[in-house]
């Protein structure tokens, strides 16, 4: 079964969308291999999840939609992933590129972007461009400001969506402005614009996701008016890095959903296969493979949605929490799916036969999420800058309680907050001697070196940290991005332990040599685990895809919450 989310709409999402493997209808996995296939658009998928009510919960409740929970629309881009990333990428870019206006927009702003959604209508986000990539102090678009607004030049590149929008959210620099204020952020109605004042550029080819549109835009003396201003003029580029906090930590979302259906294509294949007079199932390699899977993905699972839950709970850590999610995930998903390329064997390559060949899509469209709203060395730059919060000595590890508690909490609803772009405290990693101290206790009860032994690595991980911190670190430098890396590899492992040891009888069934596996993994990774633990893992792991579990998941979220309309 689904794990349970506020209002369950997973479960009734999944349920209305049917099973993958049939033949035809949208959001199968022929349909996207398919779509694929042919770089199509995949507007009947994109039209089956705007029936169901997608495009609601892309829209605040505050405005008409059904958006009140940021961890049941992970959820949900979980399920939608799961079966199509391209579509999932499309079907969350208003969500995404419409977050400035939810956080800061005028309130004819939003009103009028949200009824653009809720009619299916496209809005993009235009931040980067060919030359500059994520160096947005760099950028060549200007806004020049005029008596009645700004005046438009320059070219934007890499925009989902912008081809199809009606609304474009678009950083330009104000020549007039320097520095951290040079950057404003303008809502842009493309209806509004004479068609001789922007052009649309051509599709760009990509290697994944290849349904979706991304294009660019160059504008001509484009006039706009000034209530186009998202927020306060110059305040653009703070503007949307409290924007890509939210976007950051939903898109590992998407991420599990990828690495959980091929997955499952993995078990599906090799529970059949015959080879050297048996079973590919049997084969302790192809076990220690898939237990290894498993245990990622239990583990990426629990950090992604401990980060979701801190943007409502714990707003003021979203700089720490944000780039720990979008950095670990997609790296945790990306490694362990090209391992499973190798237990597949030639099977993934092919984008036929087995599950229509989805695997072979699913590990070209992931690649993406890796690099989506900020690259791998963008975001430990990011984290690693963020590292001096870890100083704080009187930080309370008790404000974080609530992210690790298994029943539900009311959450602040979308834009009720802001959040800030330097983290002074991180409660998370605070806890993180207690936790130790707890963890050795539970081992000497139960008798568990293994996970002694995991204790004692997180506890000499973490002080290496935080006296790493102490020290002036280029964050841009290699020695920045290891402590990026270690940063979020430890905080990673006491959101791991403090889920385990905030469920009720000792963990929600996890035992504790999977607990100390997990934990090892994050630390050290690449280490392989003990064949008892991989057996237990991979037996489970058969179990679940026996009864039909689908995603697969050790840590089951709780289903209390608010009730879905």
């Amino acid at each position: 079964m689904i794990p349970s989310v506020p209002g369950d709409r997973a479960r009734r999402l999944a349920d209305f969308l049917g099973d993958p493997l049939r033949p035809d209808g949208p959001l199968t996995y022929g349909r996207a291999v398919a779509d694929d296939r042919r770089e199509r658009f995949p507007g009947a998928s994109l039209d089956a999840l705007h029936d169901w009510g997608y495009s609601a919960h892309q829209v605040p409740e505050a405005l008409g939609g059904r958006l009140a929970s940021l961890e049941e629309l992970f959820e949900l881009g979980r399920v939608v992933a799961g079966r199509d990333p391209a579509v999932a990428v499309i079907a969350n870019s208003p969500v995404a590129s419409a977050m400035p206006v939810w956080l800061a927009g005028t309130p004819a702003q939003r009103t009028e972007v949200a009824r653009s959604v809720l009619n299916s209508e496209r809005v993009a986000l235009g931040l980067t461009e060919r030359d500059h990539g994520a160096d947005l102090l760099s950028g060549e678009v200007t806004g020049h400001r005029t008596e009645a607004g700004y005046t438009v030049n320059g070219t934007k590149w890499l925009i989902n969506n912008i081809r199809l929008a009606r609304f474009l959210c678009l950083l330009v620099r104000e020549p007039d402005r320097q520095g951290l204020r040079s950057l404003t952020l303008l809502l842009i109605d493309l209806h509004e614009l004479p068609s001789d004042s922007y052009e649309l550029l051509p599709k760009i080819s990509t290697h994944g996701i290849r349904g979706a549109d991304i294009a660019g835009i160059r504008f001509r003396d484009a006039r706009v008016p000034a209530s186009a201003c998202v927020g306060r003029p110059g305040r653009g580029l703070e503007l949307i890095a409290q924007a890509l906090f939210v976007t950051r930590t939903l898109v590992p979302g998407l991420s599990l959903g990828a690495l959980d259906t091929s997955l499952r294509c993995t078990v599906d294949f090799l529970r059949e296969r015959r080879l050297y007079g048996g079973l590919a199932i049997d084969i302790p390699f192809v076990q220690d493979e898939l237990a290894a899977a498993y245990l990622d993905l239990s583990v990426a699972e629990v950090v992604g949605r401990t980060c979701v839950r801190a943007l409502h709970l714990l707003p003021d850590l979203a700089p720490v929490s944000s780039a720990v999610a979008k950095y670990l995930v997609p790296h945790l998903v990306e490694s362990r799916m090209r391992a499973l390329s190798t237990v597949l064997g030639a099977r993934y390559f092919l984008r036929e036969g087995h599950w229509a060949g989805i695997f072979e899509k699913m590990l070209r469209d992931v690649r993406l999420f890796s690099l989506f709203d900020g690259s791998e060395p963008v975001v430990l730059s990011a984290l690693a800058a963020q590292a001096s919060c870890l100083g704080e000595p009187d930080t309370d590890h008790h404000g974080a309680d609530r992210l690790f508690a298994p029943a539900g909490h009311p959450q602040h609803p979308l834009g009720a907050h802001t959040f800030p772009t330097v983290a002074d405290e991180d409660p998370v990693t605070a806890g993180l001697e207690p936790v130790c101290t707890e963890l050795t206790a539970r081992a000497a009860a139960e008798e568990d070196t293994d996970l002694h032994r995991a204790a004692e690595l997180l506890r000499t991980l973490g002080g290496e940290l935080y006296a790493e911190a102490e020290r002036s670190i280029d964050p841009r430098a290699e020695a920045g991005q290891r402590l990026g890396d270690r940063y979020a590899r430890v905080f990673a492992a006491v959101c791991l332990a403090r889920t385990w040891l905030a469920a009720p009888d000792g963990g929600p069934g996890v035992p504790a040599p999977w607990l100390a596996a997990g934990l090892v993994s994050l630390l050290r990774p690449g280490t392989r685990m003990g064949r008892a633990t991989s057996r237990s893992l991979c037996a489970e792991l058969l179990r679940l895809h026996a009864d039909g579990t689908s995603p697969y998941t050790m840590f089951p979220t709780d289903s209390r919450g608010s009730e879905a309309p």
